[in-house]
């Protein structure tokens, strides 16, 4: 609960401080409203085209996902290159991670030859498979974040105030991507809102990250 407030109100504070980037905010949140709606609309057999939906790989809201990622990579980028600062490079280079993996499927495809390399056994609920995303996503994570919590001892105050913030939407995103990915499939089929509210919850997220990047250069 305490995580919920203190997003809330990071995201009061820069809105009410920095209208430009806010602009931006509504416009991606009504981009994002309005393909979970489509997908709606494919659920129900209003829309007939697979590609309208949050679930399908390479669909249309997929890619818009990429592009946002994209955009925060590369404004990550330009601001460590601007600021000469590896707090800017190591988000960057995270971000680039998480674009390379939802496109390409780096945990997916590295995740399946781990469980059949070391045999690993379904329990829990959980897939062998499931158990070697998990420990492809873990191994990725570790180095990333150590690039990270490295840059950050030697940031300054404001870049690392700026990597709390980062880090505080990143445990917004994995909820959405690892919580919901690993429940068990029978929870799953139950709930069979989950994908929506998984695919959904991450996009929103994303797009919270664009705007805070592209309001970096603005509070900088």
């Amino acid at each position: 609960m305490k995580m919920l407030s203190n997003m809330k109100n990071l995201i009061k504070e820069l809105i009410s401080s920095d209208k430009i980037s806010a602009k931006l905010l509504k416009l991606l949140l009504l981009a994002d409203l309005a393909f979970i709606c489509i997908h709606c609309f494919y659920k129900l057999n209003i829309v007939s085209n697979p590609l309208f939906s949050i679930e399908v790989d390479m669909g249309y809201p997929e890619i818009y996902q990429y592009i946002k990622e994209y955009w925060i990579a590369v404004l990550l980028l330009i601001l460590a290159i601007k600021k000469r600062h590896l707090t800017y490079l190591s988000w960057s280079l995270l971000f680039t991670y998480i674009l390379l993996d939802d496109s390409l499927g780096i945990h997916e495809n590295f995740g399946a030859y781990l469980a059949k390399y070391f045999e690993f056994k379904p329990m829990f609920g959980l897939r062998a498979q499931d158990f070697g995303e998990l420990s492809v996503s873990i191994l990725f994570g570790v180095l990333l974040f150590t690039f990270i919590v490295i840059s950050y001892l030697f940031a300054h105050k404001s870049e690392k105030q700026i990597s709390k913030h980062l880090f505080l939407l990143m445990v917004a995103l994995m909820f959405f991507g690892v919580f919901f990915d690993m429940l068990p499939l029978g929870i799953e089929d139950i709930l069979s809102l989950l994908g929506l509210i998984e695919d959904g919850g991450e996009m929103i997220i994303i797009s919270f990250i664009l705007w805070y990047t592209f309001g970096l250069g603005n509070r900088q």
